[in-house]
């Protein structure tokens, strides 16, 4: 595929270009519809060669700011005031630039554009959130496009492992900083990995497997976009796409030689043409991983807004060595759901993750349409394993307002999946849906966070309220106003977790605000026209008895931009732990793809930046937890109780069989840790648990955790056992 090209592409801002309508009829999927594809993505530091409609609307927003005639679509190849046919000319006169007068699409007009430059803004370092721990930093600044695969995982021997992308310039020929006007700015950019056990963080450094360079290829090692997970006796294994293999650049798993080790074995999967990228891992228990890859949408005729394509290889066991050329050891790339499912043949950015019973899921939105968990009953996707569920219901056909006044919210494209046991939760954005003539349109406007559970059903975690980000679909108008940056919307990348037992649920998410804007921060072709890129802060919500708490800003920074932000699945002692990028100067966005350039630096443009960006590890203790403080759901005591509690041997569980635990399987026995110890079968309104694990062995005295299994009642109860 080429050693990702994709980064001289232009991802437009609130535009789309003439031919995503003209494909929109042609695509595979059902009830194909041209829209406009994405609202809120960002410029890169390169423009290619393509004509853009020029096309208007005369909406006007409820609140009564009337878009002014300006061009919904606007000409990419130009910049603001160039004369058709001069693509990437700069018009400087006397200090002012010139630009198209929106009224008279073709000429142009003097305009004073605000006096705002790089140089006359100075930036200045700005701390990390309270209580963050610096793990690395990093000159590239892009984690990944969309994919919301596992950054941070907690083992359950406590020691909490991370993963980032890294330009690694500290082993890179060119040395610290790179050389961003070099062809390979970046020549080492991979996966890092660090971890945390009793004595403090460890940084090991770059994933990598020497020996695979050892083929018939000439290895490149330009790679990265990768995610973790660990397997059941404690070692990390990454993924990342990466040519080490110097055949095919392609999404390829590393798995750790030794807990706590340095040194990893990689393992491949066939080469396919186009290649799968953007990788995920998830490790099953019976010891086999699998690894989801994608294949973006890519300029010029689309902006990573969705993928084409993706599929699931498994790796069956550990141990086997590559052997060049086609030593793969991983299984061959597996279809897992039609692209008819989809309602323009494509799917959203995938998540991927996996049960403690071994079941693994994939889940997806279809950008504008539904949500999907695409599932296996035994991790395998093979034939007969496979079920699908839409978790939504949405129809265009709700759709029918053409202003802010619209009631109607539509998936975005980021999705997380994560598995509390054997329950799935599926979190995702979503933004507002408008029928404007023939056409349905998206906006960032009240924009939300949804959670989905097969108990719970769909609920919403966060809706943005009036007064937070009223500006973020200016751009959209025709209006000048703020972005949040590359893909992303002023809620969005949403992570799912719990709490031992499951007793609490949590989700983070990205919010911006209207008040924390870096006026520096604007796109190639946005000059005059954006105010600036957001400032990126992390909030937590806490679902308990199936009500979600009022938002919590976990990280209060105003002038520092978090993004990327990972979430572990178990979280204990009413704390979220979180891994993240943040910024190290009071300077927005995303430099690699075009959140900061333009004309701010100057009439030549802005250079290449140079940017570091930190990568920190958060604990935060939650407000709305109660678990710290041993407080029960209120429903506890409706389908699950205890007692003696502290239970000295043995405990006595007691079910309300015939109201909210009616349906109970079992009784699920949970560490402190949140390793699943026990699991009695529901025989009974009564049973007693003898306080042995599943392998017979006594438990040790501590605290522990009850919940029902196979019912609709997610409420369980805490006890002490004592010996």
């Amino acid at each position: 595929m080429g050693s990702m090209k994709w980064i001289a592409a232009t991802l437009a801002v609130g535009l789309t270009i003439a031919s995503t309508t003209q494909i929109a009829s042609a695509r595979s999927g059902p009830n194909p519809f041209p829209r406009k594809v994405l609202p809120v993505t960002s410029g890169a530091s390169h423009v290619p060669d393509t004509q853009v409609y020029t096309g208007m609307h005369d909406a006007r927003r409820s609140d009564g700011a009337a878009h002014l005639g300006r061009p919904k679509y606007l000409d990419l190849t130009q910049r603001w005031g160039d004369p058709p046919g001069t693509s990437g000319a700069a018009l400087e006169t006397g200090g002012r630039a010139r630009s198209q007068d929106f009224s008279n699409p073709g000429t142009t007009t003097p305009r004073t554009t605000p006096s705002l430059s790089l140089s006359t803004v100075m930036a200045v370092p700005v701390p990390l959130p309270v209580g963050a721990v610096q793990i690395d930093s990093t000159y590239y600044d892009l984690q990944d496009m969309g994919s919301l695969g596992q950054r941070i995982v907690i083992g359950l021997d406590g020691r909490v492992h991370v993963t980032w992308q890294d330009d690694h310039c500290n082993v890179a020929p060119g040395g610290c900083p790179p050389n961003p006007f070099a062809p390979q700015p970046y020549p080492r950019r991979g996966m890092g990995y660090a971890f945390r056990d009793a004595l403090g963080w460890h940084s090991v450094g770059r994933v990598e497997d020497p020996r695979l360079r050892q083929s018939c290829c000439e290895a490149e090692l330009v790679g990265g976009f990768g995610t973790i997970a660990v397997t059941a006796n404690g070692r990390a294994v990454v993924a990342q796409h990466m040519r080490e293999d110097g055949c095919d650049l392609r999404g390829n798993l590393y798995a750790q030689d030794a807990v706590s080790g340095g040194t990893w074995t990689g393992y491949l999967p066939p080469i396919e043409s186009p290649s799968y990228l953007f990788p995920q891992v998830a490790a099953l228990p019976n010891g086999s991983l699998l690894m989801l890859g994608e294949i973006p949408l890519t300029p010029p005729d689309h902006f990573y807004e969705e993928t084409s394509a993706f599929r699931i290889s498994r790796l069956a066991a550990e141990g086997q060595r590559f052997v060049c050329p086609t030593g793969w050891q991983m299984g061959p790339w597996t279809q897992i759901v039609s692209p008819t499912v989809f309602r323009d043949g494509y799917g959203a950015f995938p998540s991927l993750a996996t049960s403690s019973s071994g079941r693994a899921g994939v889940a997806v939105t279809d950008f504008g349409g539904n949500v999907f968990l695409i599932e296996s009953s035994n991790g395998t996707f093979g034939t007969g394993t496979v079920t699908i569920r839409t978790l939504t219901n949405y129809l265009d056909a709700s759709i029918v307002r053409s202003d802010s006044t619209s009631n109607e919210w539509r998936p975005y494209i980021h999705c997380h999946l994560a598995y509390q046991d054997t329950t799935p939760h599926v979190v995702w954005s979503e933004l507002q849906a408008r029928r404007i003539g023939t056409k349905i349109e998206y906006f960032d406007w009240r924009s939300r966070i949804r959670h989905w559970s097969p108990t719970g059903g769909v609920t919403t975690v966060k809706q943005v309220a009036p007064g937070e980000a009223d500006t973020y679909d200016n751009i959209d108008l025709g209006l000048h106003g703020p972005l949040a940056g590359f893909n992303t919307i002023s809620v969005d990348w949403p992570q799912v977790g719990f709490s031992p037992g499951g007793f609490e649920t949590y989700v983070v998410w990205l919010r911006f605000t209207d008040a924390q804007v870096d006026p520096t921060a604007i796109v190639s072709g946005l000059e005059g026209i954006q105010t600036g890129t957001g400032f990126g802060d992390i909030a937590c919500s806490v679902q308990r008895a199936g009500t979600w708490s009022a938002p919590q800003n976990l990280t209060q920074t105003p002038q520092t931009d978090e993004r990327f932000v990972s979430l572990a699945t178990l979280n204990d002692g009413g704390k979220v732990h979180v891994v993240f990028q943040a910024s190290a100067t009071n300077e927005a966005g995303v430099a690699a793809v075009g959140d900061r350039g333009g004309e701010n630096c100057g009439p030549s443009g802005c250079p290449p930046l140079n940017l570091v960006r930190r990568i920190a590890y958060l604990e935060r203790r939650l407000d709305a937890s109660v678990v710290a403080a041993g407080d029960e759901p209120a429903v506890a005591p409706l389908a699950l109780a205890v007692s003696p509690n502290p239970a000295f041997g043995a405990v006595r569980f007691s079910i309300d069989v015939s109201g909210a635990a009616h349906g109970a399987q079992a009784i699920l026995v949970f560490s402190a840790s949140g390793r699943r110890v026990a699991r009695i079968p529901a025989g009974g309104g009564n049973l007693v648990w003898n306080g042995r694990d599943e392998s017979g062995h006594l438990v040790a005295s501590g605290i522990y955790f009850a919940r029902l299994e196979g019912s609709y009642s997610t409420s369980g109860t805490k006890f002490m056992m004592l010996h």
